[in-house]
């Protein structure tokens, strides 16, 4: 571990919330909205200078950072103030946070993408000598995979993502053979020595990329990315993974340092997933995230007048305590478990 790969790891951290509160502050500006302070980083300040009505602040912490917009908690609904602003632009500038998450994680993909002249399709192109799941009723060569219980497949990685959430070695499979969709039941697959090598057994189609390829290919991957944090978010809830194998700032910033010097190609695919991770878990609907407030300005939206602010207050301060708790709570086993590595 050098100290540039953790600089840079750090940085990389802080630049995703950043781009994220970059965009709260655009959406806000556009609406008319007065942003009076825009932190980078977290804790006491140690720079500032005002520009305009806001004050831009760097703070000690590198990790964080916030766009406090006026009239975010209060019962004053002014022009110029956040809740005075139309509901529609609330909404926007509530939403602006993830959307710029989604759109730098997809930038990212693009960039990577757009250098490679060929890729696979999940098209079969043939067999390993011995896989055992060949035949009319079972794989074909020819056959796009389209589905894996359940888990559409978009991108030949897919086919592993859907194989390995699988409980058994058996799958239900829907392919696209000879233009029609065939679904095929109980197709045996597990990995095996083929060739002297661990594998599933199955060759893909190699085709050359064109511009409107790679394009897809980043925005299937973008959306794989958002796929894969709703699915570990299911395994929170079901109790498949636990609250302990949860990571805060200190073991993401290590698996960047990991990662960085291993491949940068990989780092920034990484920076791209953690990008579209910030903003699909800030659109939950749990109080003190954008999400949270979002669910107000549809329940205002609905009722057609808004939840008293005092009490959506007391509801977003409840939240954002529980989710400090939690933070110090992961950033403990962060630690635990950089020690216990150690």
């Amino acid at each position: 571990m050098t100290i540039l790969t953790v600089i840079l790891a750090i940085l990389a951290f802080g630049c995703l919330v950043i781009v994220h509160e970059f965009g709260h502050f655009m959406a806000a500006k556009a609406a008319g909205v007065h942003v009076l302070e825009f932190w980078v980083g977290m804790g006491p300040s140690f720079a500032h200078k005002k520009i305009g009505e806001t004050d831009f602040k760097l703070c000690i912490l590198p990790f964080g950072g916030a766009c406090v917009m006026e009239g975010e908690d209060t019962e004053q609904d002014q022009p110029g103030t956040l809740a005075g602003a139309p509901i529609g632009w609330r909404a926007l500038i509530l939403a602006a946070g993830a959307l710029m998450n989604f759109l730098l994680g997809f930038l990212i993909v693009l960039i990577l993408v757009l250098p490679q002249t060929e890729g696979t399709e999940p098209v079969i192109q043939g067999f390993a000598d011995g896989f055992p799941s060949q035949g009319e009723s079972m794989l074909m060569k020819g056959d796009r995979i389209l589905s894996i219980d359940g888990y559409r497949v978009l991108l030949t990685s897919d086919v592993t993502t859907g194989l390995s959430l699988g409980t058994d070695t058996s799958y239900d499979i829907v392919v696209q053979r000879n233009g029609e969709k065939k679904e095929l039941h109980d197709v045996k697959l597990e990995p095996a020595e083929y060739d002297g090598v661990q594998r599933y057994g199955v060759d893909f189609t190699v085709k050359q990329l064109t511009v409107v390829d790679k394009v897809k290919n980043a925005v299937y991957r973008s959306y794989d990315y958002a796929r894969l944090v709703w699915i570990s978010l299911k395994q929170l809830v079901s109790g498949q993974v636990g609250i302990d194998q949860m990571s805060g700032p200190v073991g993401v910033t290590d698996v960047l340092v990991q990662t960085a010097q291993s491949s940068m190609t990989s780092f920034f695919l990484l920076i791209a997933f953690i990008s579209i991770n910030l903003g699909v878990m800030n659109l939950l609907p749990l109080p003190a995230l954008d999400g949270g407030r979002l669910l107000f300005v549809l329940i205002e939206l609905i009722a057609r007048r808004p939840v008293p602010r005092k009490y959506e207050g007391y509801i977003h301060f409840g939240g954002f305590a529980i989710l400090m708790l939690l933070m110090v709570y992961v950033t403990w086993q962060d630690i635990l478990r950089l020690l216990g590595a150690a």
